[in-house]
């Protein structure tokens, strides 16, 4: 059986982390979550610059090449859209994965009032996450994170009413059915 390679994407606060971490239990896949590549990353490049975009996304591609070759069950990767990951970087990973695996986009959204108050959470300090507030509205107002474009959604998980757990389950339901 091909890798499923399960991209969870959304804007930063929506919960790809606790529920990627949640559904790896669930499915049994390797989570492999933004901020332990840009964690890596930014120990040797300041964010956004040219050879930190470089090298992040050769880590990811190379991670998920990596799971491929291995002949892992799943990877899932958590990845929040934002303005340093280029235009080519989605069509790149879908040509890398090519027929050799099954790239399935799952988007995760609150509403703005939940994702702001998430934002705060002392849990978000643990990966040198955005906990501001303030410099969220300015980069959200900029347009930060709308690049880049992302591929229509198989499943779209409203997290802001959900608990963790029910969204990690109604995403492993969903890969199963």
């Amino acid at each position: 059986m091909a890798t499923q390679i399960i991209f969870l994407f959304g804007r930063p606060g929506v919960g790809k982390l606790t529920i990627g971490e949640l559904l790896a239990v669930n499915t049994g896949y390797r989570l492999l979550h933004n901020h332990a590549v840009v964690d890596l990353v930014t120990s040797l490049f300041s964010f956004g610059s040219p050879p930190f975009v470089a090298l992040r996304e050769k880590l990811w591609l190379d991670a998920i090449d990596a799971c491929i070759a291995a002949k892992a069950d799943g990877v899932i990767m958590t990845f929040a859209p934002e303005s340093t990951v280029t235009d080519e970087f989605i069509p790149t990973l879908k040509k890398r994965i090519g027929n050799r695996g099954s790239l399935r986009f799952i988007e995760l959204r609150c509403s703005d009032a939940a994702l702001e108050t998430r934002l705060t959470a002392e849990s978000r300090g643990k990966f040198g996450k955005l906990r501001d507030v303030k410099q969220f509205r300015k980069l959200d107002k900029a347009g930060a994170f709308e690049r880049p474009k992302m591929p229509l959604a198989e499943l779209v998980v409203d997290t802001t009413e959900q608990e963790p757990v029910e969204s990690a389950r109604l995403i492993a339901a969903h890969l199963r059915g």
